[in-house]
Order: C-alpha cells, then sequence, then structure tokens
C-alpha cells in the first residue's frame, strides 16, 4: 500500500515540476510581448500626441540615428523587439526586447535611457540585460539651405574601464535635411552620418559612414517610408500613425530580418 502510494507521490510531483517548467518557459519567452500587447492597450486610452523613434530609442530613421530633435519638452517610451539575425549583444539564438525613455529637455539636446533584455531564456538569474544611456546635441540647425547637424553619444557611461560592459556604443557627427516636393511627396529627408569607436565598448553601431531617406507620400501624411545603411547592412522600414496617438514601426534589417515595436510622446509641463 505504501509502495503504490509512493509511487503516486513520485508521478504526482513529475507532473507538477513538467507544468511548472512549462509555465516559467512560456512566461519567459511571452514576457516581453506581453507587456508590449498592453502598452498598445494603453496608448488607445490616452490621448498624447505620437511620433516614433527608431530601434535605438533616439530619434531617428529606422536603425540608424538623424540631426532631428522634437520640441522643448518632448517625452518618448516605448519598445523594441530586436531581431536575433543582426544583434551583436547577447546570445546570437535569442531576439531581445529594448524599453526606452527619451527626452528633448532643451531645444537643441536629447537625452535617452535605454534597458534590453534577450527574450526566451530558461534562466534569468545569470542576465541582467543592458543599461544604456545616450546624449545628442545638435549644434546647427536646419535652415533653408543648410543641414542640421548633430553630435550624439550612446553608452558613454560603463562600469568598466576595460569597455567590456558597454554595449550599442557610438559616438557620431550627422546631418539631415527635409524637402517638400509639391503634388508629389508631403517630405523627403536625407541623412548622412559617420560614427566613430573612439570610446572602448564590448561591440558598437553606426562605425563608419551611414545614410538614409526617409519618404512621406502626398496625402499621406501618416505613413513615412525608409531605406537606410546603417554602416553595417542595408535596411528597409515603414513608420504608420494610428489615430494620431499611435506609432508602430516596423521593417526588416538586411532586408531579410523583421525588428520593429511601438512609441508614444507627450510633453511636460
Amino acid at each position: 500500500m505504501h509502495v503504490v502510494n509512493d509511487h503516486t507521490m513520485c508521478a504526482t510531483n513529475k507532473v507538477e515540476s513538467s507544468i511548472s517548467s512549462k509555465l516559467k518557459s512560456f512566461m519567459g519567452a511571452n514576457f516581453y510581448f506581453l507587456l508590449l500587447n498592453l502598452l498598445i492597450v494603453f496608448l488607445f486610452f490616452f490621448p498624447f500626441m505620437v511620433r516614433s523613434q527608431a530601434l535605438t530609442g533616439t530619434t531617428g530613421y529606422y536603425n540608424i540615428p538623424t540631426a532631428e530633435l522634437y520640441p522643448d519638452r518632448s517625452m518618448f517610451i516605448g519598445t523594441n523587439l530586436l531581431n536575433r539575425e543582426y544583434k551583436k549583444w547577447g546570445r546570437p539564438t535569442h531576439d531581445a526586447m529594448d524599453f526606452f525613455i527619451t527626452n528633448s529637455f532643451l531645444p537643441f539636446a536629447e537625452v535617452s535611457i535605454r534597458f534590453t533584455r534577450m527574450i526566451g531564456l530558461d534562466d534569468y538569474s545569470s542576465t541582467v540585460g543592458d543599461r544604456m544611456a545616450s546624449v545628442r546635441l545638435r549644434v546647427i540647425d536646419e535652415g533653408r539651405y543648410n543641414p542640421a547637424i548633430l553630435i550624439g553619444v550612446h553608452s558613454f557611461f560603463t562600469t568598466l574601464s576595460s569597455g567590456a560592459a558597454s554595449h550599442f556604443n557610438s559616438t557620431y557627427l550627422v546631418a539631415t535635411k527635409n524637402f517638400k516636393v509639391n503634388h508629389v511627396f508631403e517630405n523627403i529627408g536625407f541623412t548622412t552620418g559617420y560614427g566613430s569607436d573612439v570610446l572602448k565598448a564590448s561591440d558598437y553601431q553606426f562605425i563608419g559612414f551611414f545614410g538614409g531617406v526617409k519618404i512621406t507620400p502626398y496625402h499621406l501624411k501618416p505613413v513615412e517610408l525608409i531605406v537606410e545603411y546603417d554602416a553595417d547592412k542595408w535596411n528597409v522600414g515603414a513608420r504608420i500613425t494610428i489615430l494620431k496617438h499611435i506609432v508602430l514601426l516596423g521593417g526588416l534589417e538586411g532586408f531579410d530580418a523583421f525588428s520593429g515595436g511601438v512609441s508614444y510622446k507627450f510633453l511636460l509641463p
């Protein structure tokens, strides 16, 4: 009788262990997607004026930064899915999610804080995630004939002097010029820049020449079409504004790997 009870208890424990293991695996793989969906629902009920950031969380096209800045006191909050195919940080077998807060606290300055974490790990106890701070300063405003020029630094702060804890690093100079072509484009923007690895880091972005084109079709102001080169690969993307409040960013890195996200903007008092 005791033997039967022992076998029964053993089988019950195995079932419970299996269910617990599967539940943890499911939550680890889907937690960030659930959070993304909740953020989208949240945006439907809060009427903020919205524009989207790039995959980096800073103002830009699809992935590359631009020399554009939004008005003083603009605040952005958002999240992006980063495809494993071209992600230099973390395990190459897992996608990642980033969460960012970006603020244009002066007419010529933008600061951003971003947290990135891998998706679907069986054990997160040894993985904190990457924390990145960025600063962007516009040194020349865009004029009728001249482009805006901006200096940016991504991931400039690290806890290790060797730079081993610094990821997604870049120090760059970028220029952006916008044009309107009547009855053809609402706006067409051109960006070109150069990034340097002057700061020590474990991995970098935008090292060398990068650039891109952003097009807003005529009578389609909510839509922006993007083609760019981020110094490593060519990307194509689109930014779509829904109900004037929700902005979705999506595209193909290297023309074959989807990355994208959502963000919203509001003005601080």
